[in-house]
């Protein structure tokens, strides 16, 4: 009937109906496509009379935006024509070919893809053996990602290059019949251009009707173009996992999104990434103040991440109220936003019912030392990860840096007595700091031997970035006596054994050799390893305290750590009973001087 054929979106079969020529032979092309766009207009009129003003008003931009992505026609090119079904009849044909003809300006009939199965092959659906190979896959329910992007693309990437509307709708057949295709992305703009409207509809309609599917992307791709269609594809109560990075999103847009995380509460982890070099400009802290509390439906969250979108404060006092319902919170990303020092303090209050958030990541806003500081005391105590990379941090006065485990403050230029803050915490024996980033802080020499001095007792710090700091091999070497003091055998016994890695390649081979020792998680071995390399003869005066119940020991350590030193063996024991005569005779006189045993008959 005319009101099927319409709803189904096959205008060319309304036509035929309203004609009266079903099952007819089609004689006047002319006739039918001038009846086919009365169809279309008249559609469009009701559908239009259906939306409210502010909603065309909404869409407006968007419609304008997509109308060259989905027809094809309207930008001067050829539309893909779908391969005939080897079992259409000839009528069918030869609608088909006039319905795609270049003067009709009507998107492909839909594909039948449950009644063609059987009959239609792969090569049937596409000629690019790239894209047969991940049908293929597809269809033998043997694949677990599909990336999506207009054919330009696909060969750098190994994306599927979408070529036409009947290769979207076969995708989204195979796709919602599969039980191991985790996640869906879409890479660049355009991806959709060779597609029509409705196949992209029944496409994101298949991927919605997948209960595996976990993870939707997309990537690089102005989601003004399909952004009001998502819907289907997002709600389904299986997609845990949603990431757009580096996309257009203006305001309208993200409204919409937004809104769409309410029918979201299986969702887990969100990743919002904008332009990492310029930014979105078309949002501000206002309108993503109102977007936010969008986000108190989705109770499991367990990852957020909102870069570079332009939020403040108002923003920041969006999330304190969405934060207590985010109990399951582990890791929080705002990099690239306008964060200040109040911000930390809204951030903080909010966080303060999150017992379980392990990370917290604000690099490059605008942090100075106060926020810092209310980060330090603030914070939950779970949270053992602070990135604050290029903030305006200067640690011009003292803060406790002994909480975290691991603290990147790269890219902030410090005070000069900076590193003197930080050394203070790194010689306390309560620091938890394991992995400190201090690349491009404005330390030098005479600051890389004030953190060299705070790790002498340090048994916990394993990586020190220091790159970009100006520090000569003067500064380097000061490393060395940390790391192995050769004043003695204690001395060298009692260095700092933990420290690996200090974050830079151009540094001294002997301070880079030291590092390499450390590396060995047997902290005696590697204190064996210091002692033979730094001390050609050993002085085995320090070792007398025992007298002779020492000597099996000896032995035992030279056997097992000097293999390689025959030397060093005999010259050591040689030493060790060079001295041991005046041990004996005064022993001896000791005991000639003490009372006489009684002997026992």
């Amino acid at each position: 009937s005319v009101a099927s054929a319409v709803s189904a979106g096959d205008w060319g079969l309304g036509a035929k109906a309203l004609l009266g020529l079903e099952g007819q032979e089609i004689k006047k092309g002319s006739e039918l496509n001038e009846v086919s766009d009365r169809f279309q207009h008249r559609h469009h009129q009701q559908a239009r009379r259906r939306r409210s003003k502010a909603e065309v008003d909404q869409r407006a931009v968007v419609d304008r935006r997509t109308r060259s992505c989905y027809h094809p026609i309207s930008r001067g090119e050829e539309p893909s024509r779908p391969i005939a079904s080897p079992v259409a009849p000839p009528t069918q044909q030869r609608l088909s070919a006039l319905l795609l003809s270049p003067h009709s300006f009507m998107s492909s009939p839909a594909v039948d893809c449950n009644a063609l199965e059987a009959t239609t092959s792969i090569e049937d659906i596409t000629g690019n053996e790239h894209n047969q190979d991940i049908l293929r896959t597809l269809q033998n329910d043997e694949l677990s990602q599909l990336w999506l992007c207009r054919p330009a693309l696909s060969e750098d990437n190994q994306d599927y290059g979408l070529g036409s509307s009947r290769e979207l709708e076969w995708l989204g057949h195979f796709a919602k019949k599969s039980t191991r295709l985790e996640s869906i992305g879409v890479s660049g703009s355009g991806a959709f251009g060779n597609c029509s409207g409705h196949s992209v509809d029944r496409f994101l309609d298949d991927i919605g009707k997948c209960n595996h599917i976990e993870k939707l992307h997309f990537m690089n791709t102005d989601l003004a173009e399909i952004i009001y269609k998502l819907g289907p594809a997002m709600k389904n109560n299986s997609r845990n996992h949603f990431a757009l990075k580096g996309c257009y999103l203006g305001v309208p847009e993200a409204t919409f999104l937004f809104n769409t995380f309410v029918d979201m509460n299986s969702l887990e982890d969100l990743y919002i990434d904008g332009d990492e070099e310029e930014g979105i400009s078309h949002l501000n802290d206002g309108a993503m103040a109102g977007c936010i509390p969008s986000l108190a439906a989705c109770t499991g969250m367990r990852s957020l991440k909102l870069n570079y979108l332009n939020l403040s404060t108002n923003s920041c006092a969006a999330l304190r109220g969405v934060f207590p319902r985010m109990a399951t919170l582990r890791e929080l990303v705002m990099r690239g936003n306008s964060l200040d020092d109040d911000c930390t303090r809204l951030l903080a209050q909010g966080l303060s019912d999150c017992k379980q958030i392990q990370s917290l990541d604000l690099s490059y806003n605008r942090i100075s030392d106060d926020g810092l500081d209310v980060l330090v005391r603030r914070l939950p105590t779970s949270v053992d990860i602070l990135f604050l990379s290029g903030n305006d941090i200067a640690l011009a006065r003292h803060v406790l840096l002994l909480r975290f485990e691991v603290l990147n403050i790269s890219g902030n230029t410090l005070c000069p007595g900076g590193t003197g803050v930080i050394a203070a915490s790194l010689a306390n024996p309560e620091c938890r700091l394991e992995d400190l980033n201090l690349n491009r802080c404005n330390i030098e020499d005479e600051g890389a031997a004030t953190l060299a001095e705070g790790l002498r007792n340090n048994q916990r710090q394993t990586v020190m970035s220091l790159g970009g700091n100006n520090i000569s091999e003067r500064g380097w070497n000061a490393f060395s006596s940390i790391l192995c003091d050769a004043s003695s055998i204690n001395d060298t016994y009692n260095s700092n054994h933990t420290l690996q890695d200090l974050g830079y390649y151009l540094i001294p081979q002997d301070v880079k050799m030291i590092l390499r020792l450390n590396k060995d998680k047997n902290k005696s071995r590697v204190a064996a390893n210091k002692i033979l390399q730094s001390h050609r003869h050993l002085d085995m005066r320090p070792l007398f305290g025992r007298e002779l119940g020492l000597l099996p020991y000896l032995v035992a350590w030279l056997d097992h750590f000097a293999k390689s030193r025959p030397d060093l063996k005999l010259s050591s024991i040689f030493e060790f009973f060079r001295a041991m005569p005046m041990k004996v005779a005064n022993g001896v006189v000791r005991n000639a001087k003490g009372k006489k045993r009684k002997l026992n008959s």
